[in-house]
């Protein structure tokens, strides 16, 4: 799971810095940067994966626009990551190669630079990649968000720190250098020269760390559920998938997959639906064989039974997610735009509990290690989400603001993303511990913000504890 991000040079990231918990959920308005972020986590995820040239052309809009515009065609030269990411103990490869970690917490950075090439275009390059353990003295977030009767099951606290990746600078030519764990195996190459992240490159258990940093980034899924997708029953062609796409793609299968592996699984599904949707007691997923497929079909109190075709958005959409729980695929990062679509008001309640269901609680050692970052409009979905007052679950106030920055040496105004933590003010009106570069001053701006948002919900409890 990822805990900080600081991105620079991005879109409309300029020294952005943000903290991460099992369960984040940002409000803004539109154009205020939500999505900017959820785009900035998927270039890196496919960063992790694929070639620069790839991951890039699978961004919205050109290459040159993904970063900071300064001016009418003024781009920022350069942009940079920092990841902090809390990671699996155990890995294993496609080999059947295993390793137990002895560092889980582990910082990434990257940065990618525009050049010019010999045939005077731009070319993008890497110009810096490293990815080291966190010092143990530096990582308040652990200290914060980790409760200390479990804290060791999730992080080992090994007082030496240790660089897996790390970029220096031969004869004015930046080196990227791979070490291996017993330091025999290490590799190097010059930067200029790769056309892929390092990362991107390890397959296997050899690099155990930094396989383990790779697969966690590559694993993040960003999910724009199509009900039309949803609907469909999934196709037993060769070559079958049965995990869930971002779209929706293969629920069917994944849910009968499920089931084969506990048959008790279903009723547990059905449970949690019948307790946010009354009317619908239980589902059931059948392998349609003379069709060569398989297809769901939910039960209603009347004894009706209806396929997916006919089943409202809301309530597929709640359904994939109880199939995510559920599932022990699934095990890493979901990124949910807008969960909120299609669900009547009066079901955001239990939707705020089932998303907070999918994320890790640190209490529960035997959880997997999942994690959800949601962006909504809605108030409603931020004031259910604030009621239930755990540190596992925080609320940020995305929003647009204009800055000074230098473009090339000279000074220049641009509208830049910041996001904010929502907290209620302390007993002793003093900042929090938690977020310790948030300060007193857009504390104060940020909650009346956040009021004049629920506002429009008329959401009183939230706004009764903002207002002290």
């Amino acid at each position: 799971m990822i805990t900080h991000i600081k991105i620079d040079g991005f879109k409309s990231f300029k020294s952005f810095e943000m903290d991460f918990t099992p369960l984040t959920v940002i409000a803004g308005a539109n154009a205020s940067g939500k999505s900017n972020l959820f785009d900035a986590l998927k270039l890196l995820s496919r960063l992790a994966e694929t070639d620069i040239k790839t991951a890039f052309s699978e961004q919205r809009g050109d290459a040159i626009e993904l970063f900071t515009q300064y001016g009418d065609e003024e781009y920022a030269r350069q942009m940079s990551f920092t990841v902090e990411m809390l990671i699996n103990r155990n890995v294993k490869d496609s080999w059947g190669g295993k390793y137990e970690l002895s560092y889980t917490r582990l910082q990434y950075e990257l940065i990618i630079e525009r050049q010019k090439n010999g045939k005077g275009t731009d070319t993008l390059f890497i110009t810096h990649e490293s990815l080291q353990t966190i010092p143990v003295e530096k990582d308040n977030w652990t200290k914060n968000n980790l409760p200390q009767i479990t804290s060791t099951h999730w992080y080992p606290t090994f007082s030496d720190n240790h660089t897996f990746i790390f970029t220096e600078n031969k004869n004015e030519v930046s080196t990227i250098k791979l070490l291996s764990e017993n330091g025999i195996n290490d590799k190097e190459m010059k930067a200029n020269a790769v056309a892929q992240t390092v990362l991107s490159g390890i397959n296997d258990v050899g690099f155990p760390h930094a396989f383990a940093a790779k697969e966690e980034m590559r694993s993040w899924k960003f999910l724009q559920l199509n009900p039309e997708v949803l609907r469909e029953p999934t196709r037993k062609d060769l070559g079958l998938r049965d995990t869930i796409t971002e779209s929706g793609d293969n629920l069917a299968a994944a849910l009968f997959r499920i089931q084969l592996d506990d048959k008790y699984i279903l009723k547990e599904i059905s449970r949690k639906i019948n307790n946010i949707l009354p009317n619908l007691t239980e589902v059931n997923v059948y392998d349609d064989k003379p069709n060569n497929r398989y297809i769901i079909k939910i039960r209603s109190e009347e004894g009706r039974e209806f396929s997916s075709r006919v089943l409202s958005e809301g309530t597929l959409r709640l359904l994939t997610l109880c199939v995510f729980q559920y599932d022990n695929q699934h095990n890493s990062l979901l990124c949910y735009e807008e969960p909120e679509n299609g669900i009547h008001p009066s079901q955001i309640q239990p939707l705020v509990s089932l998303l907070k269901d999918l994320s890790v609680n640190f209490q529960d050692t035997e959880m997997p290690l999942r994690q959800l970052i949601v962006n909504t409009h809605s108030p409603v979905l931020i004031g259910k989400a604030f009621e239930l007052k755990e540190n596992s679950v925080s609320i940020w106030l995305s929003k647009l603001t204009t800055i000074i920055t230098e473009n090339q040496g000279e000074k220049t105004k641009i509208y830049a993303t910041r996001m904010l933590p929502v907290e209620p003010p302390s007993k002793n009106g003093q900042q929090t511990i938690r977020f310790p570069n948030y300060n007193l001053q857009e504390r104060k701006i940020t909650i009346n913000e956040a009021i004049q948002y629920l506002q429009t919900a008329n959401f009183e409890p939230m706004i009764n504890e903002l207002t002290g």
